[in-house]
């Protein structure tokens, strides 16, 4: 049997997938021969945890269970109405508890991996590997590229590659090197062939007759040549008639396609001269004539140019191929990309046996660790071409296929998604689907409102259907606020002077009512919201949209998190010095371009070229660590200044001065240096998120001994916790995220704040890769490796690429849409950013008329249940907002008394990490696995303070999101079990008075040396003050608690009594 689950958002897809999970075993299925594959490792844990909850209810209860009762309407589908064999279940289940490695519930990126690390690895002689990120990657596109440079005949190559770009820079060579490599996929999956050349019967003579034509009608019209002409072609069109020889074809193609541009963009005449109805029948035929002239121009392009330049996109991306293969292979070190790349590249290798006959081998099911029987897949709709065609011939044998997902929901076409895959699944695999109707999430007035937008949404061509919200959730709240700028209509014109006084003072009452800006507002409707912040999310479509927003909430006060991902080291603000120390560390000439494109010394492209040609003349120039005026006293030093003057650098010359004097200078004056010498305050004042990564960069720096451990640490450590990025982060606070991030989450409350008109797209040119696939995804029909100057001539020669693409990046932005209006469960605000003016005197839908956002308007009153989108100026309202009940907020403490006994250490962070250390206990997995065990008690004890309810709440939830993904959901609850154990039985040592001040993680210096205790209660009342060390299984260092005493005991003059005490979790 094959089904496909079709599921809508908040649908519970993964209750459901985690159900056939538990059938399949009823049926008599082993969990050793069922596969999960899921697309984030927080799926699998989900999943994972239901499976084993689903069984632990099913034992313990039997038919009595809820999930019994689940089971029964996908057992009938299965035709099986057997009673629940709980002796047959219990025997199940205590062999999964006790073989929880032959689980089979993967991530697909860990699937594959599978495959790599246990055949195709060893086969390339790798039996040791790292896996890293994807940004990692684009230091090696930094390294092929540098490479490239280093050898003239690969540079060259490029050079040409590059030579018809006129916005050449260092961005652009290492661009193209990325867009080949993220392309991979494609390349492995075609077959290449000879392009055969266009039909082009003769360019010049299709011109020549269009001109005849035109002079023709400009004769019968009466008007004189020049006239007939529009203004552009005034000047130009005499020359191809009059200075070309009649018969030099040649000449005049040379002359066309030098003036393609003005040819391609419109005809040469002036259409005003052929208005009426008596010349429409000319008019036609010589815009027939044109066309095919231009259709002759595009041939003649593609033969000439087009084809060409894929043959060149070839050799280029196999030398890229064969660079980036050697690089790999040495540092081994692999994105998940990369193992998906080499899977497939040598899955059907003969030598490694994996496939027979197109299917999976023995040896491969060996390899898995049993046979597949059975393959359950979530979030179907994000597999990519390339997974589907690893993952195909394990389905060639007689594999059950149950496969989950939502094709509204497909978001990540940018990295390979292809929502048309699972939309045609069930014919695919010969399966057939299900639709999931009930949205367990979302409150009736929610649901109700997405139902309507989407249902509009539907008849513009994209796929929807209603889904039901459950019967008791029947509350509910939207609003919708339509604002910005742009709707406004400017009131200092000619056409607004010409309207009556009626007309004038609607639109001027009209502008009165627009909020302008939307980030602010939604910072002031926060404020007043009786919400939870920590259950509110705002969502955006770009991370600068959240920035705009975090800005005003600043301005408010509000607390919020706008966490980033990204590492320190990718700062806009750090990275241009990161380049730079690079250089001053290995001389690396990349790394120099790199620091001089950068903000703080910002050359142009024409500096940039020179110092690309002039690359011996700057790094002899820049050899020596001396002043300026030194070299020129050393011998040969006359040839080094000729070299460097020839190469006019004129205001960069001092810059480049600079960085010679920083090559001389002792470490700990470097940090120093780099700020006084580029200009880092001055340059940041106004942004203070930038200030704080910048300090952040240097604190790091300052802890290490020399530049060569430094940067070694940045390079080993660049995607770790202790490298994110500093941002806002209060824990109790509102979080700011793209829609990408929240996919998969929801929330009480969602403020969506979206722009209609904002389309991703990517300027400047570059290059392009189309593929076309049967309906079967089986095979690649045709492809088209280009750039995208030659966009405009697509339909012209017959290319639906563009219209096709333009059409699954519109789709896509609509299923953005869809999900950003399906993560809330009680309460919606919408903000819309207006794409463009709106006027009382056209109160409908009037944006109909533009193709990437008109068809939003009756989405968008249908939703909203309003007449007109000048009615959403002012506010729509639906159904009752949803109150919360709002974390409370502590207060913070004042400990004037204890301050000068308790300042916190000014310590280096490295001594800090090596004391840190020396409590570690080994390596190896058990070990480590305890470690986290303590170190998610100690987050949990460190949010205690009274202990209240909600810091309970708050230390649980904090200790899960750390810990969760380590130790997973079951293990971290059985830590804080044991903890809130703890609480309840020695209550006095976590309540809290006006006489009892508690610190937690609180770090004490003496002399060289810093400490780090658990917990200090201090009561100013006894002069008593307990420490106490909070123990996980660990050995008990007494030694280690007498010498907090003493030092607490020295810092506190006597004045109180220390006691210490070892807690046991």
């Amino acid at each position: 049997m094959r089904k496909i689950l079709k599921a809508s958002a908040g649908t519970g897809k993964t209750y459901r997938l985690s159900l056939e999970y538990v059938n399949a075993l009823l049926n008599g299925e082993s969990f050793a021969e069922i596969v999960v594959m899921t697309f984030t490792r927080k799926a699998t844990a989900e999943i994972r945890e239901r499976i084993f909850e689903h069984l632990e209810d099913l034992v313990r209860r039997g038919e009595e269970s809820p999930v019994w009762r689940n089971l029964q309407a996908i057992r009938a589908d299965s035709g099986i109405r057997a009673p629940l064999n709980r002796p047959f279940l219990e025997r199940i289940y205590g062999a999964m508890l006790e073989n929880k490695d032959r689980l089979h519930i993967h991530t697909i990126d860990s699937f594959i991996n599978h495959i790599f690390k246990q055949a195709i690895a060893p086969y390339l002689g790798i039996y040791r590997y790292t896996v890293i990120e994807e940004e990692k990657n684009k230091e090696t596109a930094a390294e092929v590229f540098k490479k490239m440079l280093d050898d003239p005949g690969d540079f060259a190559l490029m050079e040409k590659f590059l030579a018809g770009n006129p916005e050449r820079d260092i961005d652009h060579y290492l661009g193209l090197i990325n867009e080949i490599l993220k392309n991979r996929w494609k390349f492995l999956l075609i077959q290449r062939r000879p392009r055969p050349s266009l039909p082009c019967s003769g360019l010049a003579s299709a011109l020549d007759e269009t001109i005849r034509l035109a002079r023709e009608v400009a004769a019968a019209r009466e008007c004189p040549w020049n006239e007939f002409l529009c203004k552009e072609f005034q000047g130009l069109l005499p020359q191809y008639v009059e200075d070309l020889p009649a018969r030099d074809s040649q000449a005049k193609e040379e002359f066309i396609l030098k003036n393609r541009n003005a040819f391609l963009s419109r005809p040469f005449w002036n259409g005003n001269k052929l208005r009426g109805k008596e010349w429409e029948a000319v008019k036609a035929e010589l815009l027939g004539r044109y066309e095919e002239f231009q259709r002759e121009l595009a041939a003649c392009i593609y033969n000439r140019e087009m084809i060409p330049y894929e043959e060149e996109i070839f050799r280029f991306s196999n030398r890229i191929f064969a660079l980036y293969d050697r690089i790999k292979l040495k540092t081994k070190e692999f994105s998940h990309t990369d193992i998906s790349n080499y899977t497939y590249l040598y899955l059907t290798d003969e030598n490694l046996g994996l496939l027979k006959d197109g299917e999976a081998s023995a040896y491969l099911f060996e390899l898995l660790g049993a046979e597949v029987k059975t393959l359950f897949i979530d979030e179907f709709q994000d597999t990519s071409i390339l997974q589907w065609k690893i993952l195909q011939p394990l389905l060639e044998r007689k594999v059950r296929v149950i496969a989950v997902g939502d094709e509204k929901q497909s978001i990540y076409g940018w990295r390979g998604g292809e929502k048309e895959l699972f939309a045609s699944l069930d014919r695919i695999l010969g399966g057939r689907s299900e639709r999931l109707k009930i949205c367990y999430r979302s409150e009736q007035e929610i649901t109700g409102f997405v139902n309507r937008f989407c249902r509009r949404l539907a008849a513009a061509g994209w796929d929807y259907e209603d889904v039901e919200h459950l019967p008791a959730k029947t509350g509910g709240y939207v609003e919708i606020l339509l604002g910005g700028t742009a709707l406004k209509t400017a009131t200092n014109t000619k056409t607004f002077q010409k309207l009556s006084p009626q007309e004038q003072q609607a639109i001027m009452e009209f502008n009165r009512l627009v909020v302008e800006n939307l980030p602010r507002e939604i910072a002031k409707k926060l404020k007043e919201l009786p919400v939870d912040y920590s259950d509110t999310v705002i969502l955006a479509r770009t991370g600068a949209d959240l920035a705009g927003i975090a800005a005003e909430l600043e301005k408010e006060g509000l607390p919020y998190l706008l966490e980033s991902r990204e590492s320190l080291v990718d700062h806009p603000a750090v990275k241009p010095l990161y380049f730079l120390l690079s250089y001053l560390d290995s001389g690396d000439y990349l790394a120099l371009l790199k620091f001089l494109r950068s903000d703080l010394v910002g050359i142009s492209r024409r500096e940039l070229k020179r110092f690309l040609t002039g690359k011996a003349a700057v790094e002899e120039f820049l050899a020596d660590a001396g002043p300026q005026r030194e070299v020129e006293e050393k011998p040969g030093a006359s040839r080094e200044a000729a070299g460097i003057k020839s190469l006019n650098l004129g205001r960069l010359l001092p810059v480049l001065t600079e960085i010679k004097g920083l090559q001389g200078l002792g470490w700990d004056q470097l940090t120093t240096a780099l700020i006084e010498r580029f200009g880092l305050i001055p340059l940041y004042r106004e942004n203070s998120g930038a200030l704080k990564n910048i300090y952040q960069f240097f604190k790091v720096m300052r802890s290490f001994p020399c530049l060569q451990e430094f940067l070694a640490y940045l390079e080993e450590n660049r995607e770790s916790e202790e490298l994110k990025q500093v941002g806002v982060k209060e824990e109790k606070a509102v979080k700011l995220m793209t829609i990408h991030k929240a996919k998969g989450l929801s929330f009480g409350t969602v403020i969506f704040y979206w722009k209609p008109s904002a389309r991703s797209g990517r300027d400047g040119g570059h290059m392009e890769f189309f593929v076309t696939f049967d309906r079967d995804f089986s095979t690649v029909e045709d492809y088209l490796l280009t750039h995208s100057r030659y966009r405009q001539l697509f339909d012209l020669l017959g290319l639906g690429y563009a219209a096709e693409e333009k059409r699954r990046e519109l789709m896509e932005e609509i299923n953005n849409v869809y999900v950003a209006l399906t993560r809330p469960e009680k309460n919606l605000f919408l903000y819309v950013e207006g794409p463009r003016r709106l006027t009382p005197a056209t109160p409908g839908a009037n944006w109909g008329d533009n193709e990437n956002y008109g068809f939003y308007a009756p989405a968008l009153l249908a939703g909203a249940q309003a007449g007109s989108l000048c009615d959403l100026i002012s506010g729509k309202k639906l159904g009752d907002l949803w109150p919360e009940k709002a974390a409370p907020q502590e207060k913070g403490m004042d400990y004037p008394e204890l301050q000068s006994y308790f300042a916190p250490a000014a310590v280096p962070v490295a001594e800090v990490e090596r004391i840190n250390r020396n409590k570690e206990f080994g390596t190896d997995l058990n070990r480590q696995k305890k470690k986290s065990d303590g170190l998610a008690a100690h987050i949990y004890l460190e949010q205690i303070k009274k202990n209240t309810g909600a810091e309970r709440e708050y230390g649980r939830r904090l200790a899960l999101a750390r810990f969760g993904n380590v130790l997973g959901p079951e293990r971290v609850a059985a830590v804080t079990a044991r903890v809130e154990e703890l609480l309840s039985a020695r209550p006095e040592l976590f309540a809290s008075t006006p006489h009892r001040r508690v610190f937690t993680e609180y770090e004490i210096r003496d002399g060289g040396k810093i400490y780090r205790v658990d917990r200090m209660i201090v009561d100013d009342e006894k002069k008593e003050i307990l420490i106490l060390d909070f123990k996980t299984g660990e050995t008990k260092e007494e030694s280690q608690l007498e010498e907090y005493r003493r030092v607490v005991q020295a810092k506190t003059g006597g004045k109180y009594q220390v006691k210490t005490e070892f807690i046991e979790l």
